[in-house]
């Protein structure tokens, strides 16, 4: 009797370790038809290039991808997915040589969730300078500076269209989402210092939480245990048991972001319709 119980354990142990680095290896692949692989091609033709740069919001692996359902919308166009899972604006920085030697017609920048996150409260800062190599610990301050700085660079593309950030969790009164609000401000502010496009990505998002048929459950948990089973759990939902990524969100409360941070097939049209009204050639 023990040995079967034993072996129970162990089977169980084996079957979920299996799922964590299945899941890993999801979350580290990059993403399809980035600069670096536009270059290697050395296209010749006239396609419009039009560069997706953030983070995994943008990436598409934890959530909908929503830069191929603008390479379905606009076939005849290039889209470069320059979206990188954990990302901060300072990292955006660090890979934008090749973005730009691409010569890229229009750029659509969707960059501070993490930022925000990361200067929520000092445990997070601290997990994010260590996990992602940071040089210091992001603030809101290091992030005004360095998109203030990141627009600068992209001073030569002809259209540059920059998101305000989704919500992080779905309660408007949140402590995060107050937080969240001082980094749109200053999007809002720094599109019209720099003539760029104004993208309204949160207000769309907020329109629809208010459609919501039911409260939500929990509130965003920035602490790490919690904030990684929602993320591997949704992930593994998704991927291994094959649930959309809506059908996860409601089972835990949520409308539009099925761990609180990333989009759903709901949420994910919402930004694909943005992006596309934005970038039809007029």
């Amino acid at each position: 009797m023990a040995f079967v119980v034993i072996s129970v354990i162990l089977a169980v142990a084996i079957t979920f370790a299996a799922a964590f680095f299945y899941i890993s290896r999801i979350i580290s692949l990059p993403p399809k038809g980035r600069a670096v692989d536009y270059l290697k091609i050395n296209s010749e033709n006239n396609q419009r290039v039009i560069a997706c740069i953030g983070d995994s919001l943008t990436h598409g692996n934890i959530g909908v991808n929503w830069v191929d359902q603008l390479r379905n919308e606009f076939p005849s166009d290039v889209f470069l997915n320059e979206g990188i899972n954990g990302d901060v604006v300072w990292q955006v920085h660090q890979r934008l040589k090749p973005i730009l030697k691409c010569n890229p017609d229009i750029v659509i920048l969707m960059i501070g969730s993490n930022d925000a996150m990361a200067s929520f409260n000092s445990k997070s800062g601290k997990r994010y300078k260590r996990n992602n190599n940071l040089p210091d610990i992001p603030s809101f301050q290091s992030y005004q500076k360095l998109l203030s700085e990141l627009l600068n660079k992209l001073i030569g593309v002809k259209k540059v269209f920059l998101c305000t950030l989704p919500p992080i969790g779905e309660n408007k009164d949140s402590q995060i989402n107050q937080h969240v609000n001082q980094f749109n401000d200053f999007l809002k502010q720094i599109t019209q210092e720099k003539d760029v496009s104004l993208l309204p990505v949160s207000e769309h998002l907020w329109s629809d939480l208010a459609l919501r048929e039911f409260p939500f459950i929990n509130d965003y948990n920035p602490n790490s245990i919690p904030l990684i089973r929602r993320i591997y759990g949704g992930i593994m939902h998704h991927y291994i048991f094959k649930q959309p990524w809506d059908k996860i969100a409601k089972s835990k409360g949520q409308w539009l972001l099925f761990d609180q941070i990333h989009f759903g097939e709901r949420a994910a049209n919402i930004v694909f319709e943005l992006v596309k009204n934005a970038v039809s050639r007029k």
